[in-house]
């Protein structure tokens, strides 16, 4: 198992399993290449990207916008090495706060992010295109 950065040519792979694990009405290879440059990471295993995390990090204030990983690869703790790295890289900018918005109906990733420190803080109602509320957490390092 690898965690690196996201290169270029990652894209295929990564735009292959967002769109087995999402429903998206935008055009999200071109979301990630705008993305990646600001701050994209993935877990490989045997060549194959297995998960992803897409997210910014701008001075001391950080964005996770996305987390994921293969459903064959659930349920191992890859999620959490992802958004750990993440975390890591953040506090290495010097980084005070990191925020995300999550699907009120994903309490699979609500708990992962509360076991990586997170606390809910809002909500952002009809967020998703299907008009879902968004949980709005934030995690602060300081």
């Amino acid at each position: 198992m690898n965690i690196r950065l996201m290169r270029e040519e990652d894209l295929f792979q990564v735009t292959s399993l967002h769109d087995v694990l999402f429903k998206q009405s935008f055009n999200f290879e071109d979301y990630v290449q705008e993305k990646m440059f600001h701050y994209g990471i993935v877990i490989e295993i045997d060549h194959q990207i297995v998960g992803y995390l897409v997210g910014q990090i701008i001075f001391e204030m950080s964005d996770l916008y996305y987390v994921a990983v293969h459903p064959d690869y659930r349920s191992k703790g890859y999620g959490r090495l992802l958004v750990e790295q993440f975390i890591q890289d953040a506090c290495k900018n010097e980084g005070d706060t990191m925020s995300l918005e999550v699907r009120m109906s994903n309490h699979t990733a609500i708990r992962l992010y509360e076991k990586c420190g997170f606390i809910s803080v809002g909500t952002r109602a009809r967020y998703y295109a299907d008009g879902e509320d968004a949980l709005l957490m934030t995690r602060n390092f300081r």
